[in-house]
Formats: C-alpha cells, structure tokens, sequence
C-alpha cells in the first residue's frame, strides 16, 4: 500500500506529524481546576449562547419556508 492509500483510509504515518514535540501525557493534559462559582459562571454563558443560536435557527427556519412558499413575491 502506498502513502496516498493509507492517506486516504485514514492512516497516518509517523513521520508525517513532523511539528509534535514529544513530551509526556501529564503536560498534554494539564486539568485547569476552577471554583463553583466559575463553573456556573460559564454554564450561564454556555446557556444564553445556546438560546441565542436556537432564536437564530428558529428565524432561519421561518425564512426558509417564506422563501419555500413563495410568499415573497418580487
């Protein structure tokens, strides 16, 4: 099997991951530990985010079948 098969099956040889320092797993995954406070913090913002997207879908959705009916003439 050549490089482009193993490329595009999703194989990744070594050698092409040629900007990866090695270094060992606990500096790669270094937990940052926050209080309650924060945590609910950013589940808040997490929360209004989520509203504001689902408000923007809704108001795509609503142009989108506008448009599908014809209801908007030109």
């Amino acid at each position: 099997m050549n490089e482009k098969d193993l490329f595009e099956k999703g194989c990744f040889l070594p050698e092409w991951a040629t900007d990866v320092e090695d270094q060992p797993i606990s500096v790669a995954y270094n937990h940052e530990r926050k209080d309650l406070q924060t945590l609910l913090s950013e589940l808040d913002n997490i929360k209004d985010r989520i509203q504001e997207i689902q408000a923007k879908q809704w108001h795509l959705a609503k142009l989108i079948h506008f448009n599908q009916n014809e209801l908007a003439r030109e």
